[in-house]
């Protein structure tokens, strides 16, 4: 028997999958999820399409692990919204601190700007099947996030009277989307928490 048959068939040792991960979401950033094709992730990894067809099962199956990846690592900072109690307060101390962040990388030329979830999201039908449902599932957990806060507002008499919950929830949730690109057409950092702060408004009482 050749040394070459006495080897196991299989995946090779030198790939590692998380560093693959993180390379993909360096190239999403970059260029954008829709322009970044399967054969430039292998180009730059150095590693062939078979290799990530192997791992990733399809490009489909990388966009999912990166944006599952993505959400896994990003700092919501839920404590924040429950902070004093009061829902007016709580959401500017945390939109402060999702916008201070948001300008922060802005700044630094070698961090992403905004958001990887909320392209992801205006992307809708371009994603495949398995990256839908991990932007759903990102989605539904910041929306429930929300509601589970605004809800507890709405029982302590602190929103407007007759106001609809999920209209609520998803105007506040919007919001993020909003940042976003304000960041990126330049707006001044204080323009952009104003705006959110009329937002909030809207809803409290």
């Amino acid at each position: 028997m050749t040394d070459l048959a006495s080897k196991p068939i299989g995946r090779p040792v030198s790939f590692d999958r998380t560093s693959a991960i993180k390379a993909a979401t360096d190239l999403y950033w970059q260029s954008g999820v829709a322009a970044t094709s399967f054969n430039e992730v292998s180009r730059a990894l150095g590693v062939s399409k078979p290799t990530l067809y192997r791992y990733f099962g399809d490009e489909d199956g990388l966009v999912s692990a990166v944006i599952e990846n993505y959400v896994s690592q990003r700092a919501l900072h839920p404590e924040l919204l429950s902070m004093t109690g009061d829902i007016r307060t709580d959401l500017n101390a945390w939109f402060d601190k999702q916008i201070d962040d948001l300008y922060q990388r802005h700044k630094d030329a070698t961090m992403p700007t905004g958001c990887l979830l909320m392209e992801c999201v205006q992307l809708g039908k371009a994603l495949g099947e398995k990256s839908t449902a991990a932007v759903h599932q990102a989605v539904h957990e910041i929306l429930e996030m929300f509601e589970t806060r605004i809800r507890a507002a709405h029982e302590a008499g602190q929103l407007r009277d007759g106001i609809d919950i999920n209209a609520a929830v998803r105007l506040i949730a919007g919001q993020t989307i909003v940042a976003k690109n304000v960041v990126l057409i330049g707006e001044p950092k204080e323009n952009l928490k104003r705006m959110v702060a009329l937002a909030i408004d809207g809803i409290a009482a």
